[in-house]
């Protein structure tokens, strides 16, 4: 999916990362007692305050913050573990009787926070719940799923439209809600199966969420918890020194050796699933920034000199203080599909001048690179790559424009040259072919990402038994073989996979997830 860090979710194409959230008032006499147990301790976390959405179903956008603070409340029939393999989760276990049909055993004596018992009926109406509502937040996740079937209380058939071998990546991102309680309730307080059940919710201020003592999993360490949302980055970074939170979701590089100088604190490094890359108009004639000449990106000389002429090294010393690493293609290397035989080509800039000359562009052109305010990291990267083209005399005008602005300007294909990031939250790289290296069709929703109208017939093949093939090993063999030669056209230039930082007290206890969410119940103090 597209990664804007403050940017929507649109379609398949804009899904994105982090979280922050909170309460007021009640820290002061709860937080500071180090001494208390997990049973009376309230655990704080600080999050950003623009980016929570509110609670599903009652919300048309979903982004990371939104997904980790429900993903706290509502289970999934499978979900992600922290390396991104699907486990069980409300389906005990599942198999495919034939190639257009999962059917998955139900965990029994489960029970929603308001008491009602867990059932198929609950699955078949939130799935129903999402196919049969385009505006459904997370309608775009099950377009291929044809009809939900009862075989009994506890076990449930879906069947799909084609054979569709990622549907379990899918649904790791399904909430699963009560049936009972959404057709009846008239408010729009959640209800789930999670480990911690919603106790209040003030808006730009705070989440509070209590244990759920019936969960049907372990048993979670703190009674209660608050997220709180603080807008301004020093104020959160104070809540956490002055001991007012325990944790917040992510600091700059430049705070760790502030943070390291005061007693009882530590950091944890972390590599989000966003690959930032530069792409390109390929049509020949017609681009928007050489309207009347021929577009110099379609000739794979001069993207391939751009390639050997960013020095990426510098990129990532300079813009994340080395907090980041080299990116080799669309994906990063705990995603399924990712080709480990793929190398970045190597800063090399006598090379990058011999492609330019080769290609009839020695003295170089002007081009506009369209990027984004999103973050200060990505303004700095786009500098950068204005003076490294120098050298080879692509004068590079920037547009840099607000998220919004950028999203549409990319999604109505009128951008020769630009700047985006993409993340995977399914885990599976397949939506990669499906969005961004198929050939444009809109009408049947494949290419929806492929901004600079990039085609080849033998990607369009490999992309075609990708989405249909369920043999898990042919599926992998495709896809990196595709990824081959997708780099050989220099479909993209690679960019970096930055990595993020939270900051905690010592006593916290935690790994960072591969998927990016922060699981309330994986969290310990001591």
């Amino acid at each position: 999916m597209i990664y804007e860090k403050n940017s929507k979710r649109i379609l398949a194409l804009i899904l994105c990362t982090i979280l922050v959230t909170g309460i007021s008032g009640c820290i002061d006499t709860t937080t500071n007692n180090r001494e208390h147990s997990t049973e009376e301790y309230m655990l704080a976390i600080a999050f950003g305050i623009d980016r929570f959405n509110g609670f599903y179903p009652w919300i048309d956008i979903l982004n990371d913050q939104t997904s980790t603070i429900n993903s706290n409340i509502f289970n999934c029939l499978v979900e992600f573990d922290r390396i991104f393999r699907i486990t069980p989760a409300l389906a005990e276990s599942w198999n495919n009787p034939n190639n257009l049909t999962w059917r998955f055993k139900l965990r029994k004596n489960v029970k929603f926070h308001n008491g009602d018992n867990f059932t198929a009926e609950d699955v078949k109406y939130s799935i129903e719940l999402i196919t049969g509502n385009k505006n459904n937040s997370l309608h775009c996740l099950l377009t291929m799923v044809k009809e939900v079937k009862i075989v009994d209380d506890f076990s449930i058939d879906i069947i799909t439209v084609e054979p569709y071998p990622i549907l379990l990546n899918r649904l790791a991102n399904v909430y699963i809600v009560s049936k009972n309680y959404q057709e009846h309730t008239t408010s729009e307080y959640p209800i789930g199966t999670g480990a911690y059940r919603f106790s209040g919710y003030v808006e730009n201020n705070h989440v509070n969420f209590e244990r759920f003592d019936g969960y049907w999993k372990k048993t979670s360490k703190f009674q209660n918890v608050t997220i709180r949302f603080i807008d301004e980055y020093d104020e959160r970074l104070n809540a956490l020194v002055d001991r007012q939170v325990d944790m917040i979701d992510f600091i700059f590089p430049g705070s760790i050796d502030e943070l390291s100088q005061i007693d009882g604190f530590k950091t944890l490094t972390f590599f989000h699933q966003v690959v930032t890359y530069l792409s390109f108009d390929f049509r020949e004639n017609d681009s928007c920034c050489f309207k009347g000449e021929k577009n110099p990106f379609s000739d794979v000389r001069v993207r391939k000199a751009i390639y050997y002429a960013i020095n990426i090294d510098d990129i990532i010393e300079n813009a994340f203080y080395g907090y980041a690493e080299p990116a080799s293609q669309y994906v990063t290397p705990n995603i399924f599909g990712y080709n480990p035989e793929i190398k970045r080509l190597s800063y090399n800039l006598q090379q990058a001048r011999q492609l330019m000359r080769d290609a009839g562009y020695e003295h170089g052109f002007e081009v506009t690179l369209d990027t984004t305010t999103v973050s200060a990291n990505r303004v700095n990267v786009s500098n950068t790559i204005v003076d490294q083209l120098a050298k080879i005399n692509i004068t590079v005008i920037l547009n840099i424009l607000p998220s919004s602005d950028f999203i549409t300007k990319i999604m109505n294909r009128n951008s020769s040259f630009y700047l985006v990031g993409w993340r995977i939250d399914t885990g599976d790289a397949g939506e990669i072919f499906d969005n961004i290296l198929r050939s444009v069709d809109i009408d049947n929703g494949l290419g929806t990402s492929n901004f600079g109208n990039y085609s080849n017939p033998d990607i369009d093949r490999i992309a075609d038994d990708i989405m249909y093939n369920m043999n898990g090993r042919e599926r992998l063999e495709l896809m990196q073989d595709g990824f081959t030669i997708a780099m050989d056209d220099v479909v993209c230039v690679p960019l970096y996979i930055y990595k993020g930082i939270s900051a905690m007290i010592n006593e916290i206890s935690w790994q960072p997830r591969a998927d990016g969410l922060i699981k309330l119940e994986d969290i310990d103090i001591g």
